[in-house]
């Protein structure tokens, strides 16, 4: 009798985790990809340290998962969630050093908008949540770091769009409409800034 609880709650347990993991694609840094089931992972490597981002991977359910980093893999796309969920390995400078941090995607184009992991994924139930306006940043392909857009000047500095400044006076875009205004520049006035609206 003992046996047959453990072996039931074996596989409870087992069930469990493979219903926590979403199918995924992840994409390595060498071009290749592989889909299966994945999730995202906070491991604590040491006890000052920050928690470390890794993606918990396995190609079927039955397979043992793994954890996979920055080393070789340059994003994953999660494709169950309604809409495809895109996460990428981003270089952050620090003062003593550059860190690759995992980042979801919330509006990818000339300048993407990013929200980093962990304060998006949710842990315990293994899901997504949306951003706050404060964790959500900005940034070009051709930058290095995410820009500081804390007030009207910082922002109007660095769209340079005539319809954004617009819409910066008139109240309609602040600090706060991040996902508008990039949306805004990515449909307006990335291509041709000399046909702004």
């Amino acid at each position: 009798m003992r046996q047959l609880i453990l072996s039931t709650l074996f596989i409870i347990h087992g069930l469990s985790a493979i219903a926590q993991d979403h199918e995924a694609t992840m994409y390595f840094t060498d071009g290749t990809d592989v889909a299966g089931f994945a999730s995202i992972k906070f491991i604590k490597e040491s006890f000052y340290g920050m928690p470390k981002d890794k993606i918990s991977f396995r190609v079927s359910e039955d397979d043992q998962a793994e954890l996979w980093d920055e080393e070789t893999v340059a994003k994953i796309v999660f494709h169950d969630m309604g809409a495809p969920v895109t996460f990428e390995y981003i270089n952050i400078t620090y003062v003593d050093g550059v860190q690759a941090s995992l980042f979801q995607v919330i509006e990818p184009g000339e300048i993407t908008l990013y929200a980093e992991a962990v304060t998006v994924w949710d842990t315990k139930n293994d899901k997504i949540i949306p951003p706050m306006p404060k964790n959500i940043k900005a940034k070009r392909a051709t930058e290095k770091d995410f820009a500081i857009l804390s007030n009207k000047k910082k922002i109007t500095a660095y769209f340079q769009c005539q319809g954004i400044n617009d819409r910066l006076e008139s109240g309609e875009f602040n600090s706060h409409t991040l996902v508008e205004m990039v949306n805004y520049y990515n449909e307006n006035c990335a291509v041709n800034t000399s046909e702004q609206k």
